[in-house]
């Protein structure tokens, strides 16, 4: 790991205690009220069971894996004025660590300051490290989006992505702990939505479509992960405009319509063609209500072992509907 990359910024920090000096990265102590959780963090944070028990793992065992930060400098703050009273750490692995030892009452934790990342690398950092310690599929809808896309984009930085991910793995696996889960992930393919595939175990249509998902804005997202709002109706509505998408939340918060994959459809269809605005949207919303009220009951598939059980390769479709319908009328007549 090179040590441009990846120092202490002892000048800079007002009392921060050395306790490694050994480390390529050394671990530092600092106050918990000096950190700042990284800026739009993308993913869920622990809550109910496995936030109390991660409290509770704190205050026996402490903070065993250092939190990854990087100096957080405002916008209006030049580095070379760095104010080590009023400026702070943005955390870029260990939102879940620092949270719980704030729970349990304690006022410094460890930590481990890389340097020299920009926006992007910082963001990279907080997605592989979570990438490292979770597993793909326990991730929501979003998050995986977030990932896949992230993942997809930054391989045209291959080299210094790989770099990146090379530290944070040393880093994590340095000072593991048993806190948090763990799930290694060696991610480093060629350009391609395939290869990306490879690492997820999906195909390359499943990457486009994740990666149209992450297009949606953060509220639609929101409804996909509650499945509120399906996968495939998700990947559709993406070609929406963000205005058009907002319309669309609204009306939803604000009625019982539910959007199928031919609803979305329908709504692509007319943001492509450039004829859909706020009136569009109502307007096909109550077409498709009307139609689903019109058709009553949803068609019902026989299971084949059901079929196999009752019927033969030899008889036809008629035959077999005629039966149905004959055992169902002695069944109803039975049990008026």
């Amino acid at each position: 790991m090179s040590d441009n990359k990846l120092t202490a910024l002892d000048v800079l920090f007002g009392e921060l205690k050395e306790t490694n000096n050994d480390e390529k990265g050394k671990v530092m102590k600092a106050s918990t009220k000096s950190l700042v959780p990284f800026n739009k963090h993308p993913f869920k944070l622990y809550t109910g069971r496995k936030f109390d028990e991660m409290v509770r793992s704190v205050k026996e065992f402490g903070i065993l894996q250092p939190i990854i930060v990087r100096a957080y400098i405002s916008d209006s703050v030049q580095f070379k004025d760095y104010n080590i009273e009023t400026n702070k750490f943005e955390i870029l692995a260990g939102h879940n660590r620092w949270n719980a030892a704030i729970t349990a009452g304690l006022e410094e934790v460890p930590i481990v300051i890389m340097k020299g990342l920009s926006d992007e690398e910082a963001k990279l950092v907080v997605i592989e490290t979570n990438l490292l310690q979770r597993s793909f599929t326990d991730l929501s809808y979003s998050e995986r989006a977030l990932v896949i896309d992230e993942h997809y984009k930054s391989l045209k930085s291959q080299g210094r992505r790989t770099d990146i991910i090379n530290q944070v793995k040393e880093l994590l696996e340095s000072n593991r702990e048993d806190e948090e889960e763990t799930c290694g992930h060696d991610v480093h393919k060629s350009n391609s939505r395939d290869q990306v595939g490879e690492e997820y175990n999906l195909d390359g249509r499943t990457i486009a479509r994740y990666i149209r998902i992450n297009m949606l804005c953060d509220e639609m997202k929101k409804f996909i992960d509650n499945k509120m709002i399906s996968f495939t109706a998700g990947v559709q509505l993406s070609h929406l405009t963000e205005e058009n998408q907002l319309y669309l939340i609204d009306i939803l918060n604000n009625s019982k319509i539910k959007i199928t994959p031919d609803i979305a459809s329908a709504l692509r269809e007319a943001e492509e063609a450039g004829k859909l605005d706020e009136a569009a949207i109502k307007k096909i919303l109550v077409e498709s209500n009307v139609k689903q009220e019109k058709s009553g009951f949803k068609a019902v598939k026989v299971k084949p072992n059901i079929v196999k059980k009752y019927f033969n390769n030899n008889q036809s479709t008629e035959e077999v509907e005629s039966i149905i319908d004959k055992a169902l009328e002695l069944y109803f007549s039975q049990n008026k």
